[in-house]
């Protein structure tokens, strides 16, 4: 005589059919829910890390959502601008601690034949820079004109009497080497009282960038805290909807 005890499954088998089924679902929830947090923080520490950013450096990291089919988010600093350079290409060094990458400013002083072969332009002492502590583009674009440098030669400013008249030529830039120092110097002054400052010294030493953007750390750490978490209340929320059908 005996008795026999049988697990009925069916009722655990349509459970799991469930969960499989709407796990898609819930994951993808649950990744964007994350994304968003680590998107959240990564522009809150670009304020903390750099001095009064941009509006494009501080909302330059973005989010693609996650779908049911690619159950992936991405999480990424904008690669393109509409003027200028891409942030994903000027906050690279402060992300990876590398090298600062040739400016289009250098560039074109190189292609003048102004910048020598393996030198770089700093801001020196007499530079006047904006609130987000950089020499500002416009600055840029006279100084390019003004040495005939720039790419488009209706740009360049030429000797005409018309020419220095309008852009005052004892405050002009020119490039030179004063004392030693070779760099983008500006006249000042009038007359007896005339020097120069300045503006932009040329260096060797290829200017590098210590890693102070830590994108990857903050991204990893949100998503390993949260992940879990978010896709438990997603799982929950999505099996709850389903019964309510």
């Amino acid at each position: 005589m005996d008795v026999s005890i049988k697990l009925d499954t069916s009722k655990f088998d349509k459970a799991a059919a469930e969960l499989k089924k709407q796990l898609p679902y819930a994951s993808s929830v649950a990744l964007n829910n994350v994304a968003f947090r680590i998107r959240g923080e990564e522009r809150s520490a670009i304020g903390r890390v750099f001095m009064s950013p941009t509006r494009l450096t501080q909302n330059s990291v973005l989010v693609k959502k996650a779908t049911k089919r690619s159950g992936v988010a991405k999480i990424y600093i904008r690669d393109e601008a509409t003027k200028g350079t891409a942030p994903s290409k000027y906050l690279a060094p402060a992300v990876f601690g590398t090298s600062r990458n040739e400016k289009r400013f250098e560039r074109a002083l190189r292609h003048a034949g102004l910048l020598p072969a393996g030198m770089y332009a700093v801001a020196g002492e007499g530079a006047k820079l904006n609130k987000y502590g950089n020499i500002s583009a416009a600055t840029y674009t006279k100084i390019l004109s003004q040495v005939r440098a720039s790419s488009d030669p209706t740009q360049n400013a030429t000797n005409s009497k018309r020419s220095k008249s309008k852009r005052g030529i004892t405050k002009g830039y020119f490039v030179g080497k004063i004392e030693g120092t070779l760099g983008v110097w500006q006249r000042v002054g009038y007359k007896r009282r005339r020097s120069v400052r300045p503006i932009l010294i040329f260096v060797k030493k290829k200017p590098n960038y210590r890693k102070r953007f830590p994108f990857f750390r903050i991204a990893e750490g949100i998503a390993r805290r949260h992940f879990p978490i978010e896709l438990d209340k997603a799982m929950d929320r999505a099996i709850a909807t389903a019964k309510r059908r």
